[in-house]
């Protein structure tokens, strides 16, 4: 890599962006989750009823949906802040982007946008820092949209789809098209 590609923290090359993810402390262990009276009550939220230190399939599956939502936002608030775009101009400007933490990109995602992640994808879009986000992520058909919708929406899919075995695992979502960049 020549030395003058990395004078900027904001001068990333996406072809060679390279992301681990690891233990960012939001995980635990499905056993403990029934346990734990927030997390009942957040299940209850989604009409999953979960009792007291009894786990469930139901139980399982909301507590690995609870820690994919969890990633889902972190992971999206990675890209909207490490590939922001912020030009001279801009700086000029003292140019301040939009909340990126997590609260904010959930009220956005679930109250504002009402889990339309097209509508998302519009307002991300009108941030002209964010641009290149939009393009990685529109990427082999929209693959990072479908990864961050994966993600970000597992519990409501998990409600959607007591019953049956159908429960995304972070395994499952490695095979997105998005992580495939060998081509």
């Amino acid at each position: 890599m020549d030395k003058t590609e990395a004078s900027s923290p904001y001068a990333i090359v996406t072809s060679r962006l390279v992301m681990k993810l690891s233990n960012f402390g939001f995980a635990g262990l499905i056993s403990d989750a029934p346990k734990d009276k927030s997390f009942r009550r957040r299940a209850k939220a989604f009409k999953i009823d979960v009792q007291e230190g009894v786990n469930t399939m139901d139980s399982s599956a909301f507590a690995m949906a609870e820690d994919l939502h969890a990633l889902g936002f972190v992971f999206l608030g990675v890209l909207l802040t490490s590939l922001a775009d912020i030009s001279p101009a801009m700086n000029a400007l003292k140019y301040k982007l939009p909340p990126t933490d997590e609260d904010s990109l959930q009220r956005l995602l679930g109250e504002i946008f009402e889990g339309d992640l097209d509508e998302f994808r519009d307002y991300c879009m009108e941030e002209d820092a964010w641009e290149k986000v939009v393009e990685l992520l529109d990427e082999e058909d929209g693959a990072g949209w479908d990864l961050l919708n994966d993600l970000c929406f597992a519990r409501e899919r998990v409600r959607d789809s007591r019953g049956t075995v159908d429960v995304s695992t972070a395994k499952r979502l490695l095979e997105s098209p998005f992580f495939d960049r060998r081509k």
